[in-house]
């Protein structure tokens, strides 16, 4: 199915005003981030950011959203030629954290409203808990992982991790993209090796 010239410029501006408010949210601060600010960097009016996102919680969940669809997108085409379920699993897991690191304050932004019960974010990010045990499932039925161990522990732990990364590792922003993916690969590592059947 064909996307028209208008619907392709709708989905450019909403992605402009998400990318928009991820670098304001992360530069200025989230409460210190006013519509305006977000509007002028988009080079949108501010009814359009609103037409798209009727608060700056929405722009929240947007940037959770897209971050979903993207590692959907990522496990299902990008990466359809890897040897294994298991392979893809580990890829996803630290594009999740990669993407996570690039706004390391508006992530434990997010993270902290996906815990809270009476906000909009709570729960927002079951949709990568829900691809991890895709993955590990998959993985399992492929014989990469033991049959007998349970994909939602294998999903909890991998999400432990990316907490650990978010708020724990020291100085990230300084890390080369290499010594990134080797820190990366070794908590995987760490964590997954007893299920390796």
């Amino acid at each position: 199915m064909k996307i028209t010239r208008r619907e392709l410029n709708k989905i450019n501006c909403r992605k402009r005003i998400l990318k928009a408010s991820r670098k304001l949210f992360s530069s200025k601060g989230y409460e210190e981030t006013m519509i305006e600010d977000i509007a002028q960097r988009a080079e949108v009016s501010k009814a359009t950011v609103y037409n798209y996102f009727p608060s700056k919680e929405s722009l929240l969940i947007g940037t959770v959203d897209e971050v979903c669809e993207r590692m959907y997108l990522l496990s299902d085409k990008e990466l359809a030629d890897c040897k294994d379920s298991g392979q893809k699993l580990k890829e996803v897991f630290a594009e999740f954290v990669r993407a996570s690191l690039d706004y390391p304050s508006l992530s434990r932004r997010i993270t902290y409203l996906n815990s809270c019960e009476d906000s909009a974010l709570y729960d927002t990010r079951r949709g990568i808990t829900t691809l991890f045990r895709d993955l590990i499932t998959a993985a399992q039925s492929e014989g990469v992982f033991r049959a007998d161990a349970e994909p939602g522990e294998m999903a909890d732990l991998l999400m432990g991790v990316y907490l650990i990364a978010l708020f724990q590792w020291q100085r990230v922003e300084q890390y080369t993209p290499e010594e990134l993916n080797d820190k990366l690969e070794r908590a995987f590592q760490s964590v997954m090796h007893l299920y390796y059947a």
